[in-house]
């Protein structure tokens, strides 16, 4: 009876792709291996440390280049970091890359396994060449690899290999071995199997199965050889005589016998060497005694050898045998086999083994009665099994399948898990398909839109925005891309290749586009340059697609983590979340789920037919379906009216608001009655519109807000894990942001398009739907732009180092997504101790998107967390991304304050100020709930933390003290003033007083100075204030405003520094400020008529320079005044003391204008000297 599975639909597991670029830069290690004569030459091989990967001029080069021939993940049994390496063939078998395939390791390690290992072979790498095995005694990856010059490498590579780049400098010799057997020189070699590190298996085209062995303690450069086939083992190869008879296959440039071995696998009791062989038949050699004690047909049928020729398997699967034990064995048997026959489509058998040496009782057919065939897609396609994994599920009965089918770049990959013994029953159904590729199923990426006139971006704008989006293409595309297009537009590539890889994609593709600025119209600007970007995305497209082609599937038994590895990445297969499974499910797929996961440990009678989840996917599946039904500019519509509407706070009330947002994606035209009535028809099978309630949707809005894991595992995310999870999250996003869109456009189309007559939904309150609805859609639009926002790592500066190459410059931190660093980095992996790794990994992406809103933390509101960011954006000077992220910023007093502070940095000081006036009634009020140093992401001090909330005195110093830095005296002295205003008469006044009486100097705002400095309480600060008020006015020329001044009290004192300046100025003559005058002034301001005419004789009586005349007129002026004389000190004190006459003054005067008069007359002036006795 032929038993075909029924084509799944059902998705429980989601496909999550990985680049596989270098994570960081000079983290590429390139090893040239010598061959077999250079190392009898003692040749030195060549080894290089990369910085990044190059790109491609063409096609074939990237190709060549970067996609794989072959791949696979292997899972060290040892549970030391690394544990999963990924390895892949390159640059036409030549190269040989090794990584750390790794999500997680012990929080304890501190070593990062980030370094690649590109190792080149002198000869190509035969397909199927490729084996890796743990060391039996050493902490070491053995690399097994056949080369077509016949040789097998044995590498010995240690963990370190993987961490620090000095470590693979040591002497290769050591860790590389070269063996050549002699059996390959008279036959080629298949295929390797490691069967372990001291043992490996290797398929040989004459039909042999050769066996290489050796002791514990050997490097490899030596094998024991031992080879059989239908006969028996021998010690040497002297006595193999090919069968010139056998049919044989041509393959790949070599001759093949039928009895190839294609497969083969140890069994697990370690008796027997079980092989499915090229003839269709599968074999069981005895180790010990080397006979072949069954052979069966893999569809159990008897072959005529006229036949054989025609059930011929393809020499290049080697996916057709598996072998396992179940925990509990039928009937006896102590291990299972399971084939793969292209035979008919595809069918499958599985062998219980009792006792292979009995070929007739110890071998049974399972299943005979039932052909297991292979899932078909049932599209017409010839689609081919490309590999498959039957393990046992830990703790249960159960087996765990997994098919991949493959057509071209297409692939499928199916899985169930069922009891072994009810096999037969159950294979026809609970299939599932896992959801595979990079778009989301039932929400397509849509590529940017023609421009519009009320479009606020520009094309290139946009396009660069989606093109460069994190997690769409490598940089290694995009720069293979543009070289490619420039070459078939015969680009000038000089002027082309200096700036960023933003700014050349920009270059280019606009350099093909001429604006005509004559002409008005536009629009065919905007269509020319549209179409050359799809041209342009075009080619990135096709070189991604062309990484995508899948090459095997790989399952870590011990992790239960399923993966596929592709031309140029590899991908986790996780287990979908509740969301996940009711967007990617048609819900009658999952009511026969639930129904036969609980018929597995329930009575069938207590299974309802229909649970809560299923209702909600009638919610979810509605709502896609409506908006599907849009027209693409409804559509485009829908969306640019979702970003405006979520983004701005509204002043009107929310029904206001619906009718708003009914009217902009104007519903009115554009939705038909069909539609109307489709929606209607659709919610049938959850009740209809009368159970669309407020309760109903809220509870599905509680499937995106599920709590946190409380586990501490010990264990942390590697780089490469972080990666994994961030596209994770980003995808999750995407497809939670969507249906949360979804759902919005449904409720405002019901709400206003509904007849209350008809349908009175008395449970449906649109009002309160549409704000929880849009407040958690503002959270995923906030989601959405950290997991599409890159920055700096600040993290990965200085672990970067230990990769650097000494010989380069060091390169700065790499790029991250503010996601990555600013959260993920902080999120411990779930343990898959009792749930496997695959379910882990959804449950970390849920805990990272819960942990960025605050976690399980009732306490964290979002507007703290909003702000929080932009704290840390500031703290690390990511200036642009702030203010990018300030559209996501609340109306609270604090984020006014961190908005203030955004302002400050951008030097727009006039608006920080006004923003920071505006927080400073809440900020300063007593909060002592609240670290404002922690909840800034430590962009405040402690010190600085603690003015906050403390007063308005406080706050204010605070804030001046912020402008400080950027000398903006003009708000130094508003903040100053504004603190004084609150402060009490302390001490600390008195700083407040010295920062007024700094910033209005500063502003030659003197009288705000003047008024400062007379109010400090320290006469020494006060002295000191009054020198520099005195020097800046007399230097600044404001010596009228320093006269009107109303000094009182310290009018001594300005009298004493100016007498002092006056001093100094006479040994200085050429000083630019005349403070004798200055002085001479300020002494008539205030009734020193004696005192004024002083400070001029003095001057006069010591020959200074400058305006002597003047002097002379303003002392005669002067002793007019006081009754024609005064008594002038000299120099020392007394010393020189004199009685100044007014008669004297004029003498002088005289004397001073004759010597004038000569010297304009040409003679030598010397009469001034002696025209007036000065002594």
């Amino acid at each position: 009876m032929e038993s075909r599975p029924l084509r799944p639909s059902l998705g429980l597991h989601k496909e999550t792709r990985i680049d596989l670029d270098p994570i960081e830069q000079n983290s590429v290690v390139h090893i040239l291996l010598p061959s077999n004569s250079a190392f009898g030459r003692s040749t030195r091989p060549q080894r290089r440390i990369l910085n990044t990967l190059p790109s491609s001029k063409t096609e074939d080069d990237y190709r060549h280049q970067h996609i794989a021939s072959s791949s696979s993940l292997y899972f060290r049994k040892s549970h030391k970091y690394p544990r999963t390496y990924l390895w892949r063939c390159l640059e036409g078998n030549s190269v040989l890359e090794l990584r750390s395939g790794d999500l997680s390791k012990d929080e304890h390690e501190k070593r990062e396994a980030g370094l690649i290992l590109r190792i080149a072979f002198p000869s190509s790498i035969r397909h199927g060449g490729v084996a890796l095995a743990d060391s039996t005694d050493q902490d070491i990856l053995n690399v097994f690899v056949v080369t077509k010059s016949n040789e097998i490498y044995t590498l010995s590579l240690r963990p370190e290999f993987f961490c620090r780049p000095e470590a693979s400098a040591a002497d290769l010799e050591r860790w590389c071995k070269i063996f050549k057997p002699s059996s390959f020189s008279i036959s080629t070699p298949h295929r390797l199997v490691a069967y372990s590190s001291l043992e490996l298996l290797v398929s040989l085209s004459d039909g042999r199965l050769m066996r290489l062995s050796r002791r514990a303690g050997e490097d490899g450069s030596v094998w024991q050889e031992a080879a059989y086939n239908d006969g028996q083992w021998g010690a040497s190869l002297r006595g193999f005589i090919r069968w010139q008879g056998s049919a044989t296959v041509r393959h790949d440039g070599q001759v093949l016998d039928q009895n190839m071995v294609v497969s083969a696998y140890p069994s697990p009791d370690k008796r027997h060497i079980l092989a499915v062989c090229l003839n269709h038949t599968l074999k069981a050699w005895n180790i010990e005694t080397g006979k072949i004690t069954f052979t069966k047909d893999l569809l159990d049928k008897v072959r005529e050898p006229q036949e054989i020729p025609k059930i011929m398997l393809d020499p290049s699967i080697s996916t057709v045998m598996q072998v396992f034990e179940a925990h509990s064995s039928l009937r006896g048997d102590q291990y299972y086999i399971v084939t793969f026959s292209p035979q008919q489509s595809g069918i499958f058998k599985f062998w219980g083994v009792r006792d292979a040496d009995h070929a007739e009782k110890g071998i049974r057919d399972l299943f005979s009665e039932v052909v297991l065939k292979v899932p078909d897609p049932d599209d017409g396609a010839l689609w081919m099994m490309a590999d498959f994994r039957i393990t046992t599920v830990r703790g249960s009965s159960d087996i765990d399948i997994w098919i991949l089918l493959r057509l071209n770049r297409r692939y499928k990959l199916y899985h169930r898990v069922t009891d072994l013994e009810d096999l037969p029953r159950t294979w026809t159904r609970g299939w599932s398909l896992a959801v595979v590729g990079s778009a989301i199923p039932n929400y397509p990426v849509q590529l940017p839109a023609k421009l519009s006139d009320t479009d606020p971006q520009d094309s290139p704008e946009k396009w660069l925005d989606f093109i460069l989006c994190p997690g769409r293409v490598s940089d290694v595309i995009l720069e293979t891309a543009l070289t490619i297009y420039n070459s078939t537009r015969d680009l000038d590539s000089e002027k082309i290749t200096k700036g960023s890889l933003q700014e050349r994609v920009a270059r280019s593709v606009g350099s093909q586009v001429q604006f005509d600025a004559s002409n008005a119209d536009t629009g065919i600007y905007r269509e020319q340059t549209h179409l050359e970007w799809l041209n342009f995305w075009a080619i990135v497209s096709d070189l991604d697609q062309s990484r995508w082609e899948p090459l095997s599937f790989a399952l870590d038994e011990f992790a239960g983590m399923p993966w596929l590895t592709f031309g140029d990445g590899c991908s986790a297969v996780r287990a979908c979340g509740d969301v996940e499974k009711m967007a990617y499910n048609k819900v009658y797929d999952l009511i026969v789920h639930d129904r036969e996961t609980a018929e597995r440990t329930i009575e069938s009678a207590n299974v309802p037919f229909q649970t809560e989840s299923d209702d909600l996917a009638i919610l979810v599946g509605v709502a896609a379906q409506f908006r599907a039904s849009f027209s693409e500019g409804l559509q485009l519509q829908c969306a640019n009216t979702v970003q405006q509407e979520l983004l701005r706070d509204s002043l009107y009330s929310v029904p206001i608001q619906i009718q708003s947002f009914y009217e902009s994606c104007n519903f009115t035209d554009e939705i038909s009655d069909k539609q109307y009535d489709d929606v209607v028809v659709a919610l049938r099978p959850g009740g209809g519109l009368d159970s669309f309630g407020t309760d109903f949707i809220l509870e599905l809005l509680q499937r995106f807000l599920q709590p946190m894991s409380t586990e501490v595992s010990g264990l942390l995310s590697t780089k490469f894990g972080l990666g994994l999870l961030v596209k994770g999250a980003q995808e999750v996003i995407a497809l939670h942001k969507q249906i949360l869109t979804d759902i919005l456009l449904l409720v405002v189309f019901i709400e206003m398009e509904l007849d209350r007559e008809e349908h009175q939904l008395d449970n449906f309150e649109a009002a309160r739907v549409y704000i929880e609805v849009s407040n958690l859609l503002k959270q995923y639009q906030m989601l959405e732009w950290l997991a599409t926002t890159k920055r700096p790592d600040p993290h990965g500066k200085a672990e970067s180092r230990p990769f650097d190459n000494p010989t380069s410059q060091h390169t700065p931190g790499r790029l991250s997504t503010v996601l990555e660093n600013l959260f993920a980095v902080d999120t411990r992996p779930q343990a898959y101790t009792t749930i496997t790794q695959s379910e882990s990994v959804t449950g970390n992406i849920e805990d990272l998107l819960k942990w960025v809103t605050g976690g399980n933390d009732q306490t964290v509101t979002m507007e703290w967390v909003l702000v929080n960011i932009q704290c840390n954006l500031l703290k690390n000077n990511n200036v642009d991304l702030a203010s990018s992220f300030l559209i996501f910023q609340p109306s609270t007093a604090w984020a006014t304050y961190i908005r203030a502070r955004l302002l400050l940095v951008r030097n727009e000081f006039t608006e920080a100020t006004i923003f920071f006036h505006k927080a400073a009634y809440s900020l300063s009020r007593p909060n002592p709930t609240i670290d404002y140093s922690l909840a800034s992401s430590h962009l405040l001090t402690p010190l600085a933390a603690s003015y906050l909330s403390s007063g308005p005195a406080n706050y204010h110093a605070h804030v001046l003290s912020l402008f400080e830095p950027a000398r903006a005296h003009h708000h130094i002295q508003g903040f100053a003033r504004r603190a004084l205003q609150f402060a009490p008469p302390a001490a600390q006044a008195s700083d407040l007083l010295g920062r007024l009486f700094a910033s209005s100097l500063a502003l030659a705002d003197y009288g705000a100075a003047h008024s400062a400095l007379t109010r400090y309480t320290d006469r020494a600060l006060q002295l000191q204030a009054l020198r520099g008020l005195v020097a800046a006015m007399a230097a600044g020329g404001a010596v009228a405003a320093l006269l009107a001044l109303p000094f009182t009290a310290l009018a001594p004192d300005v009298d004493a520094l100016l007498v002092e300046h006056a001093r100094r100025e006479c040994l200085a003559p050429e000083s630019a400020t005349p403070f004798y005058r200055i002085l001479y002034a300020w002494r008539l301001r205030g009734g020193d008529f004696r005192g004024a005419a002083a400070v001029l004789l003095q001057r006069l009586q010591g020959k200074a320079g400058g305006d002597v005349l003047a002097d002379y007129l303003l002392a005669i002026n002067a002793l007019v005044l006081v009754g024609g004389w005064v008594l002038v000190e000299g120099e020392g004190g007394g010393e020189g003391r004199r009685v100044w006459r007014l008669e004297d003054v004029r003498r002088g005067y005289q004397a001073e204008l004759d010597r004038r008069g000569v010297l304009e007359s040409g003679g030598w002036g010397i009469v001034g000297g002696e025209g007036m006795d000065w002594d």
